[in-house]
């Protein structure tokens, strides 16, 4: 595209008639050719990098102007752009770029505070099972399921996302399901997608370190469901902040809601909770029939309805949705049972709410008052340390056994991050504290009898843990089973 072309909106005066042949904003990608895109970042000031991108190939600069670094020279060889309020409009450069892809696709946006892995990964595995090609972004990854390339965040930055909605759309698929986070919405990294559905799960404390206030992180939530181009919409009729959610939905957009407590389209009634599967009776517009997944817990439950309103939505066949929720795997790290004698679960739970509701699926398995629950857990470092000690409080007033030890510390002290999740500990409880994660899993295997219940939460399905700013190999999942090999 040429550089007049793609910048024709915002620039009015006339710009050098050159080709370009991509965009990047991170100067270690730079190709001959490329339009390289400088801003400040949460991390790095990619104008600081404007002289590599330059000596990589870039054949101009689009770059934000305010606050200028003092000691960053523009190059004099290639046009250099400058561009207020960049970050605001980069999504709006790289659809144009790419030509819009979203128009040409069907995209669900999946957000709330808990749910959206499950739901988006289920969708896109079910939209593929039914037949029509489909793909997923987000916490797992990207790609068809479940072959997915990993991703640095929930939501990329608004220039990867609209790259890979091209890419996807150039590979032959029609159909993305994506979670959209908080941070996304807030920071303009949707921008310029046409969503055809938006599902809202749940809202409940998260980011509180990012958003400061729940009203802030509710708007930033119910920004999804402004959008225009929306078809339709699928709310979680039973959560607290449904009301304010719908209320910004669009004229004109059809609004699905589904639930078990209050009345709603798609409602589960009679439902049975297994060690190895849920079953109930959904009650909606498509008629009353019995469905089984392979999901644990109540919370799951709300997760299997959201997928079912959504598929019958789309249009297809309520026997054949039926067949494949059945069908459908589990998702990585999401109660996922990794050992049977104990038995073994890791799950990504890292809120409150969410560990509330993985805690209860567990206390509901207990075969009898002899089966003991552990639960190994820790907090992330550098993110909302209001939630530390409500997590402790929910694990000790459910649990027999609580070991305490790190996440992702980051760059703070591994032991502080304890230290904050001890003023939640309820008295008299049994707990120990083990920094090391690997030996508090093995501490907990160690203890557990054979029939008690291990939960190791907060990682799920993450290969790694983060200490500092390196990414150090480390699996929940490969613990456990080397533990028993």
């Amino acid at each position: 595209m040429k550089l007049q072309e793609l910048l024709q909106p915002w620039i009015d005066s006339s710009l050098p008639d050159c080709d370009i042949l991509g965009l990047q904003n991170d100067s270690r990608h730079v190709r001959l050719g490329d339009l390289f895109i400088a801003y400040p970042g949460a991390v790095a000031d990619g104008r600081r990098y404007i002289a590599q991108a330059h000596q990589s190939g870039a054949r101009a600069i689009l770059y934000d102007p305010v606050q200028f670094p003092e000691d960053v020279v523009l190059p004099s060889t290639i046009p250099c752009i400058p561009f207020p309020q960049l970050v605001e409009q980069l999504a709006a450069v790289a659809s144009r770029f790419y030509h819009d892809p979203s128009e040409k696709m069907s995209i669900v946006g999946v957000t709330g505070t808990n749910g959206k892995t499950t739901i988006a990964y289920q969708l896109a595995q079910a939209h593929q099972l039914l037949g029509r090609p489909s793909v997923y972004m987000g916490t797992l990854g990207y790609g068809q399921v479940p072959n997915l390339e990993s991703l640095n965040n929930t939501t990329p930055d608004a220039l990867q996302v609209q790259r890979l909605l091209f890419t996807h759309l150039q590979a032959g698929f029609s159909q993305m399901c994506m979670e959209v986070s908080s941070h996304a919405l807030d920071q303009h990294r949707v921008d310029h997608i046409r969503f055809q559905e938006a599902i809202y799960t749940n809202l409940s404390h998260e980011h509180l370190d990012y958003h400061q206030t729940m009203t802030a992180y509710l708007q930033a939530k119910a920004s999804l469901f402004a959008k225009s181009g929306l078809e339709w919409v699928i709310l979680n009729q039973d959560d607290d902040y449904v009301q304010q959610i719908a209320a910004v939905v669009p004229k004109g957009v059809r609004q699905w809601t589904y639930g078990i407590h209050k009345p709603a389209d798609v409602r589960a009634v009679d439902y049975q909770l297994f060690s190895h599967s849920s079953q109930f009776t959904v009650e909606s517009p498509w008629g009353r029939h019995a469905v089984t997944t392979p999901s644990l817990g109540l919370f799951n439950i709300y997760n299997s309805l959201a997928v079912y309103t959504s598929l019958l939505a789309h249009g297809y066949p309520v026997q054949s949705v039926i067949e494949i929720m059945e069908n459908l795997t589990g998702t990585p790290g999401r109660m996922e049972i990794v050992a049977h004698k104990p038995y073994v679960i890791v799950d990504f739970a890292h809120t409150p709410a969410a560990l509330d509701n993985v805690m209860k699926t567990i206390v509901s398995l207990k075969a009898s008052e002899q089966v003991k629950i552990w639960v190994v857990f820790g907090c992330g470092g550098n993110r909302d340390k209001a939630k530390r000690p409500l997590m402790a409080k929910v694990v000790c007033e459910q649990a027999d056994y609580v070991v305490v030890t790190s996440d992702n510390p980051r760059h703070e002290d591994p032991e502080a991050i304890i230290c904050d999740i001890a003023t939640g500990l309820v008295p008299n409880a049994a707990v120990t504290t083990l920094v090391d994660r690997r030996e508090a899993i093995r501490y907990a295997l160690s203890s557990a009898g054979s029939e008690d219940i291990v939960l190791i939460a907060g990682k799920g399905h993450e290969n790694y843990q983060i200490i500092g700013d390196e990414h150090l190999h480390f699996s929940d999942q490969e613990e456990v089973r080397q533990f028993f090999s």
